[in-house]
């Protein structure tokens, strides 16, 4: 990918219950979507350094294993 195409992309760190955290780089797009049981979730696409390709992550926010996200600038 050229350096153009990075240039929108953004990092976003996942904060875990067990005090851990992941980290995404390459996010070319965050969604905040709601199942049809009325549920959150959180979906970032992103592209994988180790696959060398997209990939999609997604985390239900009623999850008592994931207590929140940030966008990091």
């Amino acid at each position: 990918m050229s350096r153009k195409r990075y240039r929108n992309r953004k990092n976003f760190t996942i904060f875990l219950a067990n005090g851990k955290t992941l980290h995404f780089t390459n996010v070319s797009k965050k969604e905040d979507l709601i199942d049809e049981k009325g549920y959150p979730y959180l979906v970032l696409h992103y592209f994988g350094k180790s696959t060398n390709k997209k990939r999609t992550a997604y985390f239900e926010m009623i999850n008592n294993n994931v207590i929140g996200y940030a966008e990091d600038k």
